[in-house]
């Protein structure tokens, strides 16, 4: 196992190479509100129906890879799976046994917040909340680590939620522990939705902040199409502190500094966990 001092070398290593907003509580709205300072989330807290529950994403939203030059590390941030993801297998740049790479990032990558005062933002804000990530539940370790690292509180179950540490998942069982919900690829509508169906409080907003307008509208349409009876106001913000959409693709420099990394990644795993790392790079993903 790699310790604290190797994860902040490792980190090292790889990344070498006010104004308010107040969206429309309407489901089906026109647009989501792009916000690119975590603040303006404050104002829609404070004026969105109570009782509120506070959705947050982590990739992009609230952690993201370190800071370099005038941007942050390509290696290991959400552009870069994107990238991964729409090469497909067998691509010229595509690593080998995509989602266990993944896995493994998460255990020993170094993230930041978004903003430097983010994570004091985030726990001031009077709301209820559940943090909801794609990520799958055998990335729970490192990505409570590092929010805890990087000054989150993480949140008690909601209420009605204490006895509820699995759902089940699109793809794989989804897993919610820690105020942490992850879906593990279900989309975010669904999942949330299952998550209501079983919390105690009618909830009467839900204010979600993602940097995926697709997230967004998953949950707006889940929303809209589950509370005829008692509406919830949804409240979304696209957040673009770290990047906007399109999502842009990665520049001969990144994909250039990317493969770096990977070798440099490489060879600490064939150090530290020779084994493991000897059937990844041989495409046995299990």
């Amino acid at each position: 196992m790699l310790t604290r001092a190797c994860l902040v070398l490792l980190t090292l290593a790889l990344t070498a190479c006010h104004t308010a907003v107040k969206p429309t509580a309407s489901a089906d709205a026109p647009f989501l509100p792009a916000i690119a300072d975590l603040r303006e989330v404050t104002t829609v807290i404070d004026e969105a129906p109570r009782p509120v529950l506070l959705v947050l994403d982590i990739d992009d939203t609230l952690l993201s890879t370190p800071r370099i030059d005038d941007g942050r590390a390509f290696y290991g941030s959400d552009r870069w799976y994107r990238w991964q993801d729409a090469q497909g297998e067998g691509g010229k740049y595509r690593v080998p046994c995509l989602f266990p790479v993944l896995q493994w990032n998460s255990e020993v990558l170094r993230l930041e917040a978004v903003q430097r005062d983010a994570a004091d933002i985030i726990n001031a804000l009077a709301a209820d909340r559940a943090i909801v990530t794609s990520r799958g539940g055998d990335q729970r370790p490192g990505t409570e680590r590092e929010l805890a690292v990087a000054g989150y509180h993480l949140g008690a179950p909601l209420a009605g939620l204490e006895n509820v540490s699995e759902l089940p998942g699109k793809h794989s069982p989804m897993t919610y522990r820690n105020g942490i919900f992850m879906t593990g690829g279900t989309p975010k509508g669904p999942a949330l939705k299952a998550l209501l169906d079983k919390a105690s409080t009618a909830y009467r907003s839900v204010v979600m902040v993602d940097d995926d307008s697709k997230n967004l509208r998953s949950v707006a349409d889940s929303l809209a199409a589950s509370s005829e009876a008692a509406p919830i106001g949804f409240f979304g913000l696209r957040y673009t502190g770290i990047k906007g959409e399109p999502v842009p693709a990665p520049t001969p420099a990144e994909v250039m500094a990317a493969q770096e990394s990977w070798l440099v990644w490489k060879g600490w795993m064939r150090k530290y966990e020779p084994e493991r790392a000897a059937k990844l790079l041989n495409n046995i993903c299990k």
